[in-house]
């Protein structure tokens, strides 16, 4: 009887602590896409764009009649529904906000140098969110052109 007791440990051994280590796994929720880790050395493609120094210099975009319309263009589809289409009165998204949205009238943005209105439409500023990857750098810089003309 010892022996045999003494083969069933030496057999259920192995796999009781295989039912431990199997314990321990990484599982997934149904649809859930497992996390993978980046390969060594990689670059990093998550976070906030970097504003290169040469932009906080000039505006590389002119206000010319195509950029303004251009900018308006972009106002209308991206920023308006919190904004407004008038600095008199916000968008029916930034109406239910509390507080409200600022409205980007003339006065408002005169203050701000090109390159802070840029950051703030790249980034994100409160709970306005990040535009980097929904618009390129030259419609950010049109769309900036646009607000300086705006009333």
């Amino acid at each position: 009887m010892k022996r045999f007791a003494k083969v069933v440990i030496l057999v259920a051994a192995p796999l009781l602590t295989a039912a431990i280590w199997l314990d321990k796994q990484p599982s997934y929720k149904p649809y859930q896409a497992p996390v993978l880790s980046p390969p060594p050395d990689s670059v990093p493609v998550s976070g906030k764009e970097i504003v290169p120094q040469e932009a906080g210099q000039k505006n590389p975009v002119a206000p010319t009649e195509e950029s303004l319309a251009a900018g308006k263009a972009l106002f209308e589809i991206n920023c308006v529904m919190c904004h407004g289409q008038t600095s008199a009165e916000r968008g029916p998204v930034g109406k239910k906000l509390v507080p409200p949205p600022p409205a980007l009238d003339h006065d408002m943005v005169h203050g701000l140098s090109d390159t802070t209105i840029f950051t703030a439409i790249t980034q994100g500023f409160g709970r306005m969110p990040p535009f980097q990857n929904k618009l390129t750098p030259r419609e950010r810089w049109e769309l900036v052109n646009f607000l300086r003309t705006r009333r």
